[in-house]
């Protein structure tokens, strides 16, 4: 949130492309695919009481606060209740977990030149999360503690909105946001289908169900677009977009769909492989419009870490290795990175190509230098594919 609206803003052109930076340029607003902050308990003496305890600060904010970069303390509560005219940065704070995303689009009718296609109310602060106290996982999420419900409400709750009105309330250029209407009949429904992920080598389609919920019919235009991101949501690569325009009958139901293969994204695609797509309508009899977006991410193989035997302290162990190659066609320019404190300096080791969908192994020897418990990682890049990356724990005795 750049402009301090309370929102995440995006235009479009009449054509349903993104506008990079807004109308005027000034707009970059985006959407974190994550983003990390510490949290920190103390007192507040300058906030009412209630707003002590669990403050917020920020080391790497995506604004500058003051001309630096620097976010905080703003109180946990504050945020959780909406109240963002405390001091420190508690605006954006509450933005960066509960925001609304607002899609505009290029419309000449509009005394301003834009309309409101939608305003998405789910998108921003699904989950929060902290490490568990006392767990490890090398394999999954199993150390992870959910605690969202500490900086908002339930989404869609009635406490959750009017936490977003009270914010609302004492910010006017939000305000200036939430008073447009959509004004015309939504005789047609819209409905993106989600992804919550896709297997890297495996095609992805956008698909949008469209229902006809009137006597007449009517005549739609949809745009379909994937663009690769990087995880701050930032555009890299156009992947694939396609329009269509056809006439819905009276009661039909219809879905448009765009399907993207392997080889359409897989050169495109940068850190952490995520993948945005945007889906845009309008009803030409009716003017109505509507947007939708998501995101996900394409899974990499897991590389498998087995360290055999019982480590001890100067004894020489075997650590093994292993992945299957998702492509069908053969990685070139590979390696493996290794290390472990205590256990293995980081280390390189230059490997053959792999065959297409091969079955990978690779052992790796290591001298463990220190008793206790260890951890050993590792990772695996090619030219064609990168980020596959493992770990796991072992215990070295004396």
């Amino acid at each position: 949130d750049t402009n301090c609206s309370l929102t995440v803003d995006k235009y479009f052109t009449k054509e349903g492309e993104l506008m990079e930076g807004g109308p005027d340029g000034e707009c970059w607003d985006s959407c974190w695919n994550y983003h990390v902050w510490n949290d920190v308990w103390m007192s507040r003496p300058d906030l009412p009481p209630g707003y002590g305890g669990w403050q917020i600060i920020d080391a790497t904010p995506q604004e500058a606060s003051g001309d630096l970069f620097r976010c905080g303390p703003a109180s946990v509560e504050a945020v959780l209740r909406g109240e963002v005219g405390f001091l420190h940065d508690t605006p954006f704070v509450f933005a960066e977990v509960n925001a609304d995303i607002c899609h505009f689009q290029e419309n000449p009718e509009s005394d301003w030149g834009f309309s409101r296609l939608s305003l998405n109310q789910y998108h921003v602060g699904r989950k929060i999360v902290t490490k568990s106290v006392g767990k490890d996982d090398d394999e999954g999420d199993g150390d992870m503690e959910d605690v969202t419900a500490l900086y908002k409400n339930p989404e869609g709750s009635f406490a959750e909105r009017l936490a977003v009105l009270n914010a609302v309330k004492g910010v006017p250029t939000a305000q200036k946001l939430y008073e447009i209407k959509k004004r015309e009949t939504e005789e047609v429904s819209f409905d993106l289908i989600e992804i919550d992920h896709v297997m890297f080598g495996q095609p992805f389609s956008v698909t949008v169900h469209l229902h006809n919920k009137a006597s007449r019919p009517h005549q739609v235009t949809a745009v379909l677009s994937a663009y690769s991101v990087f995880y701050t949501g930032v555009k890299v690569h156009g992947l694939k977009r396609g329009q269509a325009e056809f006439t819905l009958h009276p009661n039909q139901k219809e879905t448009v769909r765009i399907t993207v293969k392997p080889e359409e994204y897989v050169d495109k695609l940068v850190d952490h492989s995520l993948v945005k797509i945007y889906a845009i309508a309008s009803v030409k009899d009716t003017k109505q419009t509507w947007s939708e977006e998501d995101d996900f991410q394409l899974i990499k193989p897991k590389l498998s870490v087995e360290v055999k035997g019982s480590p001890k302290v100067g004894q020489a162990c075997q650590a093994n290795f292993s992945f299957q190659n998702p492509l069908n066609n053969a990685l070139s320019n590979c390696s493996f990175s290794v290390e472990g404190p205590g256990l293995q300096r980081p280390k390189v080791i230059q490997y053959r190509d792999v065959m297409p969908n091969e079955m990978v192994t690779f052992s790796e020897y290591f001298t463990p230098k220190m008793a206790g418990k260890r951890k050993i990682m590792a990772s695996f890049t090619s030219i064609q594919l990168t980020e596959v990356i493992g770990s796991t724990s072992v215990h070295v005795t004396e």
